[in-house]
């Protein structure tokens, strides 16, 4: 089987970078207020000049949190809650499933997802099922068969079936 995501490393990486995230961001807001404090309380009879630049940095330390919170920690943020619960116990392992398309992108909670469809028989019914790949240009060949081991529809390891027939 050919890995796309490692679940092992991924676990470990998206939980510093998540706990690194929020240590620095909350590390940086203490130290602008303990920093815009001081300015105010040291401050001579002149104080105006300290007012401003107090405004002005903690106005860009609103922005900053702004955008922090609205673009980049919903990515951090979704990775972490991904390989938080991705275990080999979670995936779920599909068998022969044929590749049909690529699909558009899809954009869910700030994470490109490529979206691939697969067909697969139950039966005598064919059904199409739409699959989801993070991080990775792996390319797959139109009308062949795949094992496929998933968590939440996301590949996670494939394995071409050679010689595979309907």
């Amino acid at each position: 089987m050919k890995n796309i995501i490692d679940i092992d490393g991924g676990r470990k990486k998206s939980k510093a970078r998540f706990v690194i995230h929020l240590t620095l961001v909350i590390l940086l807001t203490i130290g602008v207020i303990a920093g815009s404090l001081s300015l105010l309380f040291l401050s001579t009879l002149d104080y105006i000049p300290n007012l401003i630049i107090n405004i002005v940095v903690d106005v860009l330390l609103a922005l900053f949190l702004v955008f922090y919170f609205l673009n980049i920690f919903p990515l951090v943020s979704y990775y972490h809650r991904l390989y938080k619960g991705m275990t080999s116990l979670s995936i779920e392992h599909r068998r022969k499933m044929r590749f049909v398309k690529e699909d558009d992108n899809k954009i869910i909670n700030n994470v490109n997802f490529r979206v691939l469809t697969f067909s697969y028989k139950e039966g005598e019914t064919e059904y199409e099922e739409h699959l989801f790949v993070l991080d990775s240009d792996v390319q797959f060949d139109a009308s062949t068969a795949y094992k496929l081991d998933t968590y939440q529809n996301i590949i996670v390891r494939y394995q071409e079936i050679a010689n595979a027939t309907n």
